[in-house]
């Protein structure tokens, strides 16, 4: 949630519009109640840090003494770990709440204690559960804690314990989701990131549709790891499309068809989440978004265009391209900073890789590696030159 200056910034700028104060009198409010976005920012990085280490430290301290300690003393310790840091959560980010980051950091720690819990129970009475299932339970045992308590780092683990859940479910032989690994061109690397691309947009989808309702809290998590995925699965498969010698040559074995539904299912349900939530983004964005799915199609489908998977390595870099372009758009017409940043950082990862890929067998030895210097020092200034121009709109559109 945001913090009270920004809070004030955004709604004394509605009374100004509203009549009920002039600009003169909101400055002077607001100079009495500074921003810190950046210190607020460290905050959050420590106090997330903070508790990442505070759950690895405490399994890690249990670890060094596991033979000496109980089983029951274990299971009596982990409980009181487990309360203690969703107590002190409650009482950081809740009630009363007077250190919401530091709330956040204790209800992360807990969500990962909940983990180890689960891999405690099971060697402790010796259960042969499939390790995916116990990924599942620990999402399902944690999916509520955000949503009970606001906690941003707790959606942030419970998010990732839904992708790790899946993954594992594509990797674990005999599974409902199996996605083998010699059984798709020899290799299914082209498949796993095929999906895996398809995720992430169903991940930034969920992130557009809770922008439109109450727990717009968590739809920067959903949107910018969706966002991070999508891109990079768009990027290996563009660079596997163009790298790996048997693609169109082989032919797809065995085609498993659940894991593909499953995850075509939650494409289409995020889709209608933003319809009737957030129709403003899905009109800017809808079109592009659908045109990422392109080359996961082609992929999935198994399309040989008869020249090595060279234009089909061109068409996901240019959609990799577009989404760039089109989300930095939108991220400044929605003053989303983050968005922003991630389509520039892609732009310049894109423009570097495709030097190497299109100029580097043209160029002798070590004078690829002087260009490429040049190009990426160039590069770098522009990008962060452009950044800063760009943030500074976002900045003074905020305040205005």
């Amino acid at each position: 949630m945001s913090n009270f200056p920004e809070k004030l910034a955004e709604e004394s700028l509605a009374w100004v519009n509203a009549g009920l104060l002039d600009a003169g009198q909101r400055e002077q409010i607001l100079a009495r109640y500074p921003a810190s976005e950046g210190s607020n920012r460290f905050v959050a990085i420590l106090a997330t840090l903070g508790g990442v280490l505070l759950a690895v430290g405490v399994i890690l301290l249990i670890g060094s003494n596991w033979r000496e300690i109980g089983d029951w003393t274990k299971i009596g310790g982990l409980l009181i770990l487990l309360v203690g840091a969703h107590t002190a959560g409650w009482r950081c980010k809740i009630a009363p709440g007077r250190y919401p980051k530091t709330g956040d950091a204790f209800f992360m720690a807990g969500c990962l204690l909940f983990l180890a819990g689960i891999g405690l129970v099971s060697q402790i009475f010796h259960l042969n559960s499939r390790p995916a299932t116990g990924v599942f339970l620990w999402w399902a045992g944690i999916a509520a804690v955000p949503w009970l308590t606001g906690s941003k780092g707790a959606q942030f683990v419970s998010l990732a314990a839904f992708l790790t859940w899946l993954g594992w479910e594509f990797a674990t032989p005999g599974g409902w989701l199996e996605m083998p690994l010699d059984r798709y061109y020899d290799s299914n690397l082209f498949v796993w990131v095929a999906v895996s691309t398809a995720l992430g947009l169903a991940v930034f989808l969920s992130g557009l549709g809770l922008q439109g309702g109450p727990w717009k809290v968590f739809a920067g998590v959903h949107e910018k790891w969706g966002l991070v995925i999508l891109n990079g699965g768009l990027y290996l498969l563009g660079f596997w499309c163009h790298t790996y010698e048997t693609w169109g040559r082989d032919q797809m074995i065995v085609m498993n068809s659940a894991p593909l539904l499953v995850v075509a299912t939650l494409v289409v349900v995020g889709a209608l989440w933003v319809w009737r939530a957030n129709p403003g983004d899905l009109r800017s964005l809808g079109g592009w978004l659908l045109l990422t799915l392109l080359p996961v199609a082609g992929v999935l489908t198994n399309q040989n265009l008869g020249d090595d998977g060279g234009l089909w390595s061109v068409t996901t870099w240019v959609t990799l391209f577009v989404l760039d372009i089109v989300i930095i758009r939108r991220g400044l017409q929605t003053d989303r900073e983050g968005w922003v940043n991630l389509g520039l950082a892609g732009l310049g990862l894109n423009i570097i890789t495709r030097y190497f890929d299109l100029f580097g067998t043209m160029l002798q030895g070590g004078l690829i590696f002087i260009v490429a210097g040049v190009i990426i020092i160039a590069l770098g200034i522009f990008l962060e030159k452009k950044r800063r121009a760009l943030l500074n709109q976002l900045h003074q559109r905020k305040t205005a």
